[in-house]
């Protein structure tokens, strides 16, 4: 990722088709345009921009490297005599390369623009996924791999900043859309791993997967990834998001240093270390209360509906009703959900637990882009979010090492189920807690400027 003339000035400007007359890209240094009417945002353009999103979203590297893994784990094993543990580790680093990749890329983004970061960093993306095909048995060479397909990995930031960019009134759906998207992906790719690797062998499963970033996802984003274009008053650029006294946009530093920055990271770390904590566990937590395996499985299944199911309904919530308390009702149903877990016995109360749980934690942990961009804006949206996700990242990660500790420990899933209790409290309060939007969503259009 760190190939400074792919991401770097001076970059090969690209050049899209003109905007209709009247109109401009956005440039960097504005927030949002003056148009809060929700049926403007829903254009032709605005979708396929969602559309091409979604493409690139589900055929990233660093999601495709990671959801494959459990299928390819045992062949490479067999082909190179590495330890499952040695495999494994090369998804550490793959997200330590995306949690140092983030806040680097982050200004990066809010400087050149979301469209000259993405592209050479998915041609990037596209051809170390594909050298897994070519790299043999050195172990070395397999963990940097992963590193630099992590770091060269932009997509929660690059694009979560250009869809905040052509949505203002529907940005929640359009992000949740997004992490909707992505989300299916990573159910999809496993089956669709498992069906390459039994056609081509694994290392041509992972050429293949290189090669459908490389000739179908990247060709899409040269294509149609475009920055908003916007209308041009006399008086020059409009923007809605500012603050009601007319402050600029918040800047990195000044968003670290106040309260919200850390009630969101509390809010949505607490949330996550639960989620992922119980999501890695979630078939031996299913066992231990009387469900077989193929039944644990179906559980699983249930549980990612529901979170697809929440996730889309907070985007729709989050659109509707202009602050962000509206995450407290997924909050507290996830800690009621989890409670009923430590009581179920039986296939059906603990499937509907689960579908429960899934709704709650669905809403609960997938809305940090929207947060980032109402609470501080769109013009640095990406330096703030870069900085967010290194420390959710990295500190929800431990999570499924604790709750294997405890069950080590103990024989027994329904401690560190009490734990997870705890975060889930304590993710709920913290929502409780976050105050207003400063750049809410305005109930009335701006007035056009009338100067000539």
């Amino acid at each position: 990722m760190h190939a400074f003339q792919l991401i770097g000035p001076p970059f090969a400007r690209s050049h899209p088709p003109r905007p209709p007359d009247g109109e401009t890209l956005m440039p960097r240094g504005t927030d949002f345009p003056a148009n809060p009417n929700p049926s403007q945002e829903i254009t032709g353009q605005s979708l396929t921009v969602i559309g091409v999103s979604l493409v690139g979203t589900f055929l990233a590297g660093l999601l495709v490297a990671n959801a494959a893994m459990p299928v390819f784990l045992a062949p490479i094993a067999a082909g190179y005599g590495w330890s499952h543990a040695e495999i494994g580790a090369a998804v550490t680093f793959l997200f330590v390369g995306s949690g140092l990749g983030a806040p680097l890329i982050g200004p990066v983004v809010d400087k050149y623009g979301p469209r000259r970061v993405l592209l050479p960093l998915t041609l990037v993306s596209g051809l170390t996924l594909s050298s897994f095909s070519v790299i043999g048995a050195s172990l070395p060479l397999f963990y940097a791999a992963h590193f630099i397909l992590g770091m060269a990995t932009p997509g929660a930031v690059a694009y979560s900043k250009l869809i905040s960019t052509w949505f203002f009134r529907r940005r929640g759906i359009a992000l949740t859309a997004l992490g909707a998207g992505a989300f299916t992906a990573s159910v999809a790719i496993p089956p669709l791993a498992h069906l390459l690797m039994s056609r081509f062998e694994w290392q041509n499963a992972y050429l293949v997967f290189g090669l459908a970033e490389l000739l179908i996802a990247l060709p899409l984003l040269f294509i149609f990834f475009r920055e908003r274009p916007v209308s041009r008053s006399s008086s020059g650029i409009e923007s809605n998001e500012v603050h009601p006294d007319g402050a600029p946009a918040i800047r990195i530093l000044q968003a670290i240093r106040g309260k919200t920055y850390w009630l969101v990271v509390g809010a949505q770390l607490t949330g996550m270390f639960a989620y992922f904590g119980f999501g890695t566990h979630a078939i031996g937590i299913m066992t231990e209360r009387g469900l077989d395996p193929t039944t644990a499985t179906l559980g699983m299944s249930v549980y990612a509906a529901g979170g697809l199911l929440a996730q889309i309904a907070t985007g729709i919530l989050l659109d509707r009703f202009d602050t962000p308390r509206v995450i407290a009702p997924f909050a507290i149903l996830s800690v009621i959900s989890l409670a009923a877990l430590f009581v179920s016995r039986g296939e059906l109360p603990v499937i509907a637990a689960l579908l429960f749980f899934g709704i709650g934690c669905g809403g609960q942990v997938s809305m940090t882009s929207y947060f980032t961009s109402r609470y501080f804006g769109v013009r640095n949206f990406s330096t703030i979010y870069g900085s967010l996700l290194p420390v959710l990242q990295l500190l929800s990660a431990p999570a499924a090492i604790f709750v294997g500790a405890i069950f080590d420990r103990t024989g027994s899933y329904t401690p560190a189920l009490a734990m997870l209790e705890v975060s889930l409290l304590a993710s709920a309060l913290l929502f409780l807690l976050l105050e207003p939007y400063p750049y809410p969503v305005r109930d009335t259009p701006a007035e056009p400027d009338q100067r000539s």
